[in-house]
């Protein structure tokens, strides 16, 4: 019998973004003769009102959580998703993992909740919560060990109850065809180094680091470019471009940097990077990292989050410590200046991404959620008190 699973997400900006993506994945791919999914968010967005999905959607409007129409709507939901049959509800994002397993949990409804990256959004006051609704959860799935461990410590779950699923992804296109299009192969000499990042304009992303670590390497290299692609359109997108073309200018970097904004595709970018870098204060799993390595390019990261169960130092990338630019530095210098460390960096890179396939991706959710409902027949079958 085929089983109604029911995501709940906060908003869904789109599919660029690493989580989005992912659903996106599962939502594609579920086998439809095992679970029948639905999407159901909390506020609507410019994307989820002009973009269809592959499953039916529903909005909430629910806007503030801590209001009386927001409890009321919640239990409105769970109440009518029970009667539709819905046995599974998995969570996506922090609002909706704080707001709704109670009322789930209330009508009977199974509850999963992901978490993807380390915590930069807790506080003390959310904690407090976060550790009250982890006894309404069934399962939290991590998409890494580094999540797993901080959910384990800071929201106090039970390690058994929490499950590492990696990130998937469908296999990079390799056709090139449309990469003379790209505007960054017209700026940059065919034969220059090329340093390059794929991140959101945001400060957890420390792209100042790199700016920093550029300008040091600009000195020794002086045909190299710096190529930044991310997301412009966001107020704090807006106003962390304009800090960094700010510090590009103040180290007389401007015609050396180039800032692509948002692209449809990244790939054709990373395509021609020497070296591709991410230098965030905090990751979850690194979905840049791992299109980097799908690409086969060599990379310099920062040790944080689930980065080094990603990168090998030494064996398929460098890893550097959170906001040291000499170090950032002194590790694009050495792969700049030795192509063949840079190749095998790729090539074992990308050998290692092989397995992170949305397949994998997939058939884990599908095992993790098989678990879930198991464990809820075997309680109901082993407790007299359930009729």
């Amino acid at each position: 019998m085929t089983i109604k699973i029911m995501y709940l997400v906060d908003q869904y900006q789109g599919p660029q973004a690493g989580t989005e993506g992912q659903l996106l994945q599962l939502l594609l791919h579920l086998d439809r003769s095992r679970y029948e999914p639905s999407l159901t968010l909390l506020r609507d967005t410019e994307y989820s009102r002009r973009n269809a999905f592959p499953c039916p959607v529903r909005v909430l409007g629910i806007t503030k959580l801590a209001s009386l129409r927001a409890i009321i709507g919640m239990f409105r939901y769970a109440f009518m998703l029970r009667r539709e049959n819905y046995r599974l509800v998995h969570c996506f994002f922090n609002d909706s993992a704080l707001i709704a397993p109670f009322f789930l949990w209330l009508f009977g409804i199974r509850v999963l909740v992901s978490r993807r990256d380390m915590g930069f959004w807790y506080t003390p006051g959310n904690l407090v919560v976060l550790r009250v609704v982890a006894r309404f959860v069934d399962r939290y799935v991590a998409n890494s060990q580094a999540v797993k461990r901080l959910v384990h410590e800071q929201e106090r779950v039970r390690s058994e109850k929490i499950t590492v699923i990696y990130n998937g992804y469908a296999p990079a296109r390799e056709d090139n065809s449309e990469a003379a299009a790209i505007p960054l192969l017209t700026q940059v000499a065919p034969r220059a180094p090329v340093v390059g990042i794929v991140a959101n304009l945001r400060p957890i992303k420390r792209i100042d680091t790199l700016v920093d670590a550029f300008a040091l390497v600009a000195k020794t290299q002086p045909d190299a470019r710096l190529v930044i692609v991310g997301d412009t359109a966001s107020q704090q997108a807006e106003s962390t471009l304009d800090q960094l073309q700010n510090m590009v200018a103040g180290l007389g970097l401007h015609d050396r940097v180039i800032f692509t904004g948002r692209v449809e595709a990244a790939r054709p970018y990373i395509e021609r990077f020497s070296v591709a870098v991410l230098c965030s204060e905090s990751e979850g799993l690194s979905n840049s990292i791992i299109e980097y390595m799908q690409a086969g390019r060599a990379i310099v990261c920062t040790d944080t989050g689930g980065n080094p169960e990603l990168v090998r130092d030494g064996h398929n990338g460098f890893l550097v410590c959170v906001g040291d630019s000499h170090a950032l530095a002194e590790r694009l210098l050495r792969l700049l200046s030795d192509p063949a460390l840079a190749q095998r960096f790729g090539e074992a890179g990308y050998e290692a991404v092989r397995t992170y396939t949305h397949a994998r991706m997939v058939t884990g959710q599908m095992t993790c959620y098989d678990d879930v409902l198991a464990a809820r027949l075997r309680h109901r079958t082993t407790d007299p008190s359930i009729s």
